[in-house]
């Protein structure tokens, strides 16, 4: 009981953090535009003009850039402020995006409606002990068959061995003056919930981010049956 309280109110700081404009405002400054290694590498192998659904989409980044690449977007967060400000960002741009609130569980799509589902940046580590094989069985579940999933987190053992200082366990603590972390995983970790929720893995795998000094991110691919 005492562990469930303290997820929740580690989730209730997770909303409020993202709730929050001026929080939210200063994120405008990390979208840089572009897509990171790993990235590139993951959707070269999606279909041409693929329609993604972009999972915690954040401020638009790998959105507004994977629009560049021709694909078609839709995108998803738990934050109203952040939807908010991602839709005035896209309609500013002349990005042709759909973006929209959901709670965080169930995903608001019929059954089949996309090519890929994206879950990437944080939005992983921000689930804090969740249902991790429900809400990938929701991924699979608006999937076609034959879509890809790829999902990503930070490396529990890359963070805890370059920044100890900030790493506690499974935790890392990226912002001074909170205590708002994400949460780590290992490879073997994230293959494991993409079989069991039914997925057939490509790979799980360390990923390189921009350059060698902005470290790894773990990421997994895989494909609904």
């Amino acid at each position: 009981m005492a562990q469930d309280l303290g997820l929740a109110q580690d989730l209730q700081l997770v909303r409020e953090w993202y709730e929050n404009k001026t929080t939210v405002t200063e994120m405008i400054h990390w979208v840089n535009g572009r897509l990171k290694k790993w990235e590139e590498d993951v959707v070269g192998q999606f279909p041409e003009k693929a329609k993604i659904l972009d999972v915690g989409c954040g401020l638009g980044r790998e959105a507004f850039a994977l629009y560049q690449w021709g694909f078609s977007l839709t995108g998803i967060d738990t934050s109203h402020e952040v939807i908010k400000q991602v839709t005035g960002m896209a309609k500013i741009n002349g990005y042709p995006i759909q973006f929209s609130w959901y709670d965080g569980q169930t995903l608001p799509f019929e059954s089949g409606s996309f090519d890929a589902v994206i879950i990437w940046a944080q939005t992983f580590g921000l689930m804090y002990g969740g249902d991790y094989n429900a809400f990938l069985k929701e991924c699979a579940r608006v999937l076609k068959s034959g879509g890809f999933l790829s999902f990503s987190s930070h490396d529990y053992e890359y963070a805890s061995e370059i920044y100890p200082q900030y790493t506690d366990g499974r935790k890392f603590y990226p912002y001074a003056d909170t205590k708002l972390y994400w949460e780590l995983f290992l490879p073997g970790e994230l293959r494991a919930f993409a079989e069991n929720a039914g997925f057939v893995v490509t790979e799980c795998a360390r990923g390189e981010v921009y350059r060698p000094e902005d470290g790894v991110i773990l990421h997994c691919l895989c494909r609904k049956p």
